[in-house]
């Protein structure tokens, strides 16, 4: 990738253009154009995957925001034209402007989306992606855009829409330039939701079904000793069968001594409690009794300007949980020190605009952020501060449980806004391990979420590099080299 102050350029439409560019109108090279906007085919319960501008984000598609049709609507619906793998998603309002490049044929595309195919060796569709996601794309929608709630552009005005074409071998270069980072995106978000989906197993196995436990029971109620039921502990803790045992014993020693420790800190018993049964000799505390919960700052509007300090708010959160690094707000106004966040401190999310509830009583593990030196929780966001930081992780995946999330759904009031009640979280009874247990499943689970944590911040860094890439690369001030010339 270089600098070239060699190509002839010329004053475009739509700026500074190498001479080999041109300035087009969109839509004459589109081989397909395919417009359902206004139609709203009947729901089912399975079907077809049908697709609304909900599920198109900029640069992704969320399925879960999708909806099914049957296979006979859908053969009476889809009569213009079916949508293809590659094809480009652009939503028309409600938002105006995201789009996305379909990973699969068997959808049905309907309200408020467009889907745009372009010519063959004349327009690349992951080009026509990104130059759609630029400011100079989203200018040429957003300018012809009318609507006064809610912005929409007419199917007269997108044939207005004016598109900057490359020639096709450049229009590939870059398209693969770009979407190399984003695959390294993607590619770290799928990491970590595996990352993320081995932490609430180990949970899950040790603290919710209790299985090193009822597999100690279950031995020794067959008669086994009180050594084949410590082996078989380890083998549920560890997914190793006998053999793999023994070879873990001759091979690695201190490994297979630190297995048989962590096997012996569960009982071989279980017993009763308000709870139902649980682990023998286990606690079951209030959340309030072995933290501090700590509501965020209320701010007004007028203390949302450029700052060194940034809130951390609703928009911080995932849906289903996690930390989201886009969803800070800058902010000028005072704070308390006790509502200022730090790397790893687990918040929770007091307040939801979804009417799924997908963010209410959710957790989150708060990621460093070096653009701020101060992250302060908003009235929306509360921070659990256990007295014991062995906690914090415990807690998170307490936070994760089925039954922590049918107990604050439970405590949710509102119609258009949820709000979780003060003591719903503070009052909240849990089953609690030995302490030092408590130590091995921090040992096991820290190296998890500081992988995640480097995941995340090296995606950020990756999309703002794509970021500063796009314009420079969709005016031709940088241009790459094709591959026989690299």
């Amino acid at each position: 990738m270089t600098f070239d102050d060699k190509l002839n350029r010329y004053e475009s439409e739509l700026g500074l253009l190498p001479e080999s560019w041109e300035v087009v109108v969109l839509e004459n090279y589109l081989e397909s154009l395919i417009d359902y906007r206004g139609k709203t085919p009947k729901k089912a319960v399975s079907g077809i995957t049908t697709l609304s501008a909900k599920s198109v984000k900029m640069g992704n598609i969320k399925y879960s925001s999708a909806y099914y049709i049957s296979k006979e609507t859908y053969d009476k619906f889809m009569v213009r034209s079916f949508p293809k793998k590659g094809d480009v998603l652009l939503t028309t309002e409600a938002p105006l402007g995201c789009v996305a490049l379909l990973d699969r044929d068997d959808v049905c595309v309907a309200q408020r989306l467009l889907t745009l195919r372009g010519e063959k060796r004349e327009l690349d569709n992951r080009y026509l992606q990104y130059y759609l996601m630029s400011h100079i794309g989203q200018h040429q929608l957003l300018s012809r855009a009318t609507g006064s709630t809610v912005q929409g552009i007419k199917r007269t005005e997108f044939s207005k829409v004016l598109l900057i074409r490359p020639p096709f071998k450049e229009q590939i270069n870059i398209a693969k330039t770009l979407g190399e980072l984003d695959e390294k995106i993607e590619l770290n978000t799928q990491t970590n939701q595996t990352l993320e989906q081995i932490a609430q197993a180990i949970f899950k196995s040790w603290f919710v079904d209790f299985e090193p436990v009822k597999a100690k029971i279950s031995v020794l109620e067959a008669g086994g000793t009180a050594e084949q039921a410590e082996l078989t502990a380890m083998s549920v803790i560890s997914a190793k069968d006998e053999v793999a045992l023994k070879q873990l014993q001759a091979e690695q020693p201190k490994a297979y001594a630190e297995l048989a420790q962590t096997a012996a800190l569960f009982p071989s018993a279980m017993g009763e409690s308000e709870l139902g049964d649980i682990p023998y000799d286990w606690s079951t505390p209030k959340i309030n009794e072995i933290a501090k919960i700590i509501k965020g700052k209320s701010y007004k509007s007028i203390e949302l300007e450029e700052s060194n300090t940034a809130l951390v708010t609703l928009k911080s959160f995932n849906r289903g949980g996690g930390y989201r690094l886009d969803g800070l707000k800058e902010y000028t106004g005072k704070f308390k020190p006790e509502q200022e966040v730090f790397a790893g401190d687990l918040i929770i999310a007091y307040t939801d605009v979804t009417q799924a509830a997908d963010v209410i009583g959710k957790p989150a593990m708060v990621i460093s952020d070096s653009r701020y030196d101060h992250l302060v929780i908003s009235l929306d966001v509360a921070v659990i501060r256990p007295k014991n930081d062995d906690l914090k992780y415990y807690l998170y995946g307490i936070a994760k449980t089925n039954r922590f999330q049918q107990h604050t759904n439970a405590h949710s009031t509102g119609t258009t806004v949820l709000h979780l009640s003060k003591n719903a979280v503070p009052d909240y009874k849990f089953t609690k391990p030995n302490e030092d247990l408590i130590k091995i499943y921090r040992k096991h689970t820290q190296p998890i979420f500081m992988s995640i944590n480097e995941n995340i911040e090296q995606n950020t860094s990756l999309a703002a590099s794509r970021d500063a890439l796009l314009p420079k690369l969709l005016s031709g001030e940088l241009t790459i080299p094709s591959t026989e010339e690299a």
